[in-house]
């Protein structure tokens, strides 16, 4: 997420505000007053709040073959990443134990590789989800608030639309704004009946076979993926998590300039729905997999605002 922040913070310095001040409004698709979770004031899991014991069991009931696929990429210094992002692993020897112990030291944005972001990843005009004000929460040492470690375990079904297999192409185009009626379509396709409460709802867009390709710098130069109209629809059905398999999930150039993160700004600040991103896709597609149990457990970083997580399907 992302190169326009950093763009954003500089401008901001240049101008003392003024040129995003005449443009604030058009920026936001929500509310800022309106970011209340029915859940009470004090709720900080959102949607996750859907997760119940029998969400649980019949994920696990769908689990007949014992097949397990892992869909989290691998994470090293030549992951793609926005801007100024790098991750680094430093493994240390230990000479008092006759080399014969490692330890690692990790360094890098926890927004890079597979993550889910948190509650406090995006918000509206400087409002979080639940009402929580940036300046009331944010601080260096670790968010008062919305931290992702109030994020339980996610257990529960998951399914994988396949946007290109509807459409009959490798990939979809950058700036591809996934439509309702792409959904719909996808579901009969591949045999998906409904979307329920508790769900989580995965785009194959084919947008990472651009690596396969060589082609790091496009792949990071914008991406599609679902649309407003798309992300509300998923929300009216009790999605708890949208994922895609790109750096920012959704379409970017977005679908109508001058707007910043629009489907971020529904799903995580307006309902709480956790967004999913950098999702190896592809092995789903390959297995043919479009309904399966889904398992992914945020890392407990007490006041961050996203996890690496190495998200599991099983069927």
């Amino acid at each position: 997420m992302k190169r326009f922040l950093t763009t954003t913070a500089l401008l901001m310095a240049i101008t003392g505000g003024t040129a995003l001040a005449q443009t604030q409004d058009e920026r936001w698709v929500v509310d800022p007053e309106t970011l209340s979770s029915p859940y009470g004031a004090d709720d900080q899991r959102g949607a996750a709040n859907l997760l119940t014991q029998d969400t649980v069991l019949s994920a696990l009931s769908l689990v007949q073959t014992g097949e397990v696929l892992s869909l989290g990429i691998p994470l090293d210094r030549d992951t793609p990443a926005y801007g100024w992002r790098r991750f680094e692993v430093i493994v240390g020897t230990n000479g008092g134990t006759n080399y014969s112990n490692n330890e690692d030291i990790i360094f890098g944005p926890v927004n890079t590789g597979t993550q889910i972001d948190g509650l406090a990843h995006f918000g509206v005009d400087g409002v979080f989800f639940n009402g929580n004000r940036g300046v009331d929460i944010q601080d260096p040492a670790g968010l008062a608030r919305l931290g992702v470690e109030n994020t339980p375990p996610i257990i529960t079904r998951g399914l994988l639309l396949d946007i290109p297999g509807l459409k009959g192409v490798d990939r979809l185009e950058i700036g591809y704004v996934i439509t309702v009626e792409d959904i719909q379509a996808a579901m009969a396709r591949q045999g998906i009946n409904d979307i329920r409460s508790g769900d989580v709802v995965i785009f194959h867009t084919g947008h990472r076979t651009l690596l396969d390709e060589g082609e790091r710098e496009l792949f990071l130069s914008g991406q599609p993926g679902p649309g407003m109209d798309a992300a509300r629809w998923l929300v009216e059905r009790g999605v708890v998590a949208v994922g895609g398999d790109s750096g920012s999930m959704e379409a970017v150039p977005h679908e109508k300039p001058g707007i910043l993160y629009p489907v971020h700004q529904i799903l995580l600040a307006q309902n709480g729905v956790h967004i999913l991103e950098n999702i190896a896709t592809e092995r789903l597609v390959v297995g043919g997999w479009s309904e399966f149990a889904f398992i992914a457990a945020p890392l407990p970083f007490v006041g961050a605002s996203s996890s690496w997580i190495n998200p599991v399907a099983m069927r």
